[in-house]
């Protein structure tokens, strides 16, 4: 929903942090993208209504999607995309 929504790159949402999400001025920040240039896409309220539910219930700390398990870390491009293909 992100990806379709903001118009990101795969790389792009794998390198959101928590704190790029703007809802008081309804943007996310991507920094670093294309031609490694900070850029702002437009976060949806039907988005930021997902994202809210999303943050109640799995809680990320640093990185937006979190990989699964104990540690959390930040999903690689292959991990990710193998995860677009089975859902």
């Amino acid at each position: 929903m992100v990806i379709y929504s903001g118009g990101l790159r795969i790389s792009e949402l794998i390198n959101l942090k928590v704190k790029d999400i703007d809802n008081a001025r309804m943007q996310i920040r991507i920094s670093q993208a294309k031609g490694k240039k900070d850029r702002y896409t437009l976060l949806s309220k039907k988005t930021l209504l997902t994202l809210r539910l999303y943050f109640k219930e799995y809680k990320p700390e640093e990185w937006l999607f979190e990989g699964e398990g104990g540690g959390g870390g930040q999903y690689t491009i292959v991990v990710f995309t193998a995860f677009l293909k089975r859902h």
